[in-house]
C-alpha cells in the first residue's frame, strides 16, 4: 500500500531512474517560497547559491520545514521506505535569459554512499520548462556505469566541470515542472540542464534523501536529519537544528561538510577518477 504515489509511478521511478511530476506546494504556497527566496537574495547581495551548498537547508528553518514537509516524505517513504534521513539541499538557481547549465553527469560521480541509494527530490520554486532551462535525464541509465571526463565551462554549474560521456541525448526526457512540483531522481541517472532562455529566472531547490542502511564512506562524522521513523543502524550523527534564519551553529556545520565534500572530490578528480 503506497502513501503519496501509485504503484504505477513507483515502478516507473525504478525502471527510468526518475519520476514526476508530484505536487508537493499549491502555486500560491510555491509564491510564498519563491518570495522568501527573494527577500534572501536581496539581503545577501548575491546568488544564495554561492553560499548555501550540500546542506542549504540547515541554516533556516524555513527550509528546514520544506526538506520536511508531510508529502515529500509521503512520496519518500514508497521510495525508499518508512525510515528517511535528509542529509543535504543546495540551491540550483538560473537568472533570466542566462547561459549557465549543468552538463551531463550522475550525482554518483561526487558521492560515496554504500549502497548507492540517495534519491533527491528537486523543488521548483517557480515554473521550470525547457525555455528556462529544466532537468532532463536518460531513462534507465541509472543501471548502467556512467564514465565522466573533466571539461571545465565557466558556465557550467556543475562546477568541477564532469561530463558524462557518449549520451544518446536524443533519449532525454524534460522534467517540466509547474511551481510547487517535483521530479524525484536516482543518483545514478544520467541528466543536465540547459541555459535559461526565458525572461524570468528559474528557481529549484535540490533535496537528498537516504534510508538510514546508507552510509557515507568518504569521511568520518557524516551528519543528516531524521524525518520519518528510526535509526536503527548508527550511521549517521544529527544534524544541528536551527533557532533563527542564518543559525551561525547551523552555518558552521554546513560549511564545514562542504569543505569535507568538496576537497575529497577535488582528489578524485586529480587522481584521475572519471566514474
Amino acid at each position: 500500500m503506497t502513501k503519496g504515489l501509485t504503484e504505477p509511478e513507483v515502478n516507473k521511478f525504478q525502471e527510468d531512474g526518475f519520476f514526476f511530476p508530484y505536487e508537493v506546494y499549491t502555486p500560491e504556497e510555491a509564491r510564498n517560497l519563491w518570495k522568501k527566496f527573494n527577500s534572501l537574495e536581496k539581503e545577501l547581495g548575491e546568488e544564495p547559491q554561492n553560499r548555501f551548498r550540500i546542506k542549504a537547508q540547515l541554516p533556516f528553518p524555513w527550509l528546514c520545514d520544506v526538506v520536511s514537509h508531510p508529502k515529500l516524505l509521503d512520496a519518500l517513504e514508497d521510495l525508499i521506505g518508512p525510515n528517511i534521513l535528509c542529509w543535504g539541499a543546495s540551491f540550483f538557481t538560473k537568472k533570466a535569459n542566462d547561459p549557465r547549465f549543468i552538463s551531463w553527469h550522475t550525482d554518483s560521480f561526487v558521492y560515496g554512499f554504500e549502497p548507492s541509494e540517495t534519491v533527491t527530490a528537486w523543488l521548483g520554486f517557480n515554473d521550470s520548462t525547457k525555455e528556462s532551462g529544466c532537468l532532463r535525464y536518460i531513462p534507465g541509465s541509472h543501471k548502467e556505469t556512467a564514465i565522466h571526463e573533466i571539461k571545465p565551462d565557466p558556465d557550467n554549474l556543475a562546477t568541477l566541470g564532469q561530463n558524462v560521456i557518449n549520451v544518446q541525448e536524443e533519449k532525454a526526457v524534460y522534467a517540466e515542472l509547474k511551481a510547487g512540483q517535483v521530479v524525484f531522481h536516482h543518483e545514478s541517472v544520467v541528466h543536465s540542464s540547459g541555459p535559461n532562455t526565458a525572461n524570468h529566472p528559474r528557481i529549484g531547490f535540490s533535496i537528498h534523501y537516504v534510508a538510514p542502511h546508507v552510509r557515507e564512506t568518504r569521511f568520518e562524522g557524516a551528519t543528516a536529519m531524521l524525518l520519518r521513523g528510526e535509526d536503527n543502524y548508527g550511521f549517521w550523527g544529527a544534524d544541528p537544528v536551527p533557532k533563527k534564519d542564518f543559525d551561525p551553529n547551523c552555518i558552521n556545520a554546513m560549511l564545514e561538510t562542504r569543505k569535507k565534500f568538496m576537497s575529497i572530490t577535488e582528489k578524485k578528480i586529480e587522481s584521475g577518477g572519471r566514474s
